[in-house]
């Protein structure tokens, strides 16, 4: 053999089998990798169709394909799961940069946004809706959890002159908050607020996107460094 030319081979795609593995873990995306019989290629088998940016048919999955500009084909194993052939290290590292890397931003996203409300005490949950999109539930009764971060980011009195037990007073708080956020967010943010029920509390929803929860995000742990340790109860 002669090594220089072998030297000067493409990486195949199946020695990116662990990149890929560990991008999938990340992103939260189920997903079986295996290497295709040509030894090169790598199959990924797609485990979380409810998650996937294609229908669960292979005519949609290789119309994906060709507008995400990533070189492969899609099929059904024996299980009816649709699995993707990427046959080269480009189309492994296009498929991550397109679809899994924007999931994984939103996945750390909301877990460091998840961290920091729990730093300030403030009760909520940062919920992933897709790979561009946060929900940022904030519940309690009267909206308390509401009230605690807007005077975090500046605003304690924006529940002032609101009755919080009352719809209406819920709409008009759910209006401020979303000044309040779009300010810091520095784009227009969208908030509602809900009634609670025999089953939950009254809570109010944030939708983000992934820029606006990083940018909350980064002043809240900007807050964090700034202001003197919150005393938490033994």
């Amino acid at each position: 053999m002669n090594f220089s030319m072998a030297a000067a081979l493409p990486r195949s795609a199946a020695s990116l089998q662990q990149d890929l593995e560990d991008a999938l873990a990340l992103a939260e995306f189920a997903a079986r990798v295996t290497v295709a019989k040509d030894g090169r290629a790598l199959d990924l088998t797609v485990l979380s169709s409810s998650k996937a940016p294609f229908d669960r048919t292979v005519k949609a999955a290789t119309e994906w394909l060709k507008r995400a500009d990533i070189e492969g084909a899609a099929a059904f194993n024996d299980a009816y799961d649709i699995v993707l052939t990427l046959p080269t290290s480009a189309s492994v590292e296009r498929f991550i940069e397109v679809f899994l890397e924007p999931l994984i931003r939103v996945h750390t996203t909301a877990t460091q946004l998840d961290g920091l409300l729990d730093y300030h005490l403030v009760t909520g949950d940062a919920l992933v809706q897709g790979p561009h999109a946060i929900e940022l539930i904030l519940p309690g009764d009267g909206l308390d959890a509401v009230v605690k971060l807007a005077s975090l980011l500046g605003a304690p009195s924006i529940a002032e002159g609101l009755q919080l037990h009352d719809r209406e007073g819920m709409r008009r708080l759910a209006d401020r908050l979303k000044w309040l956020i779009t300010g810091v967010v520095q784009s227009t943010a969208r908030a509602t607020a809900v009634p609670g029920c025999a089953h939950a509390p009254d809570h109010a929803t944030l939708d983000l996107t992934t820029p606006q929860a990083r940018l909350l995000a980064q002043r809240l742990a900007q807050l964090a460094q700034d202001l003197p340790a919150v005393s938490r109860p033994t």
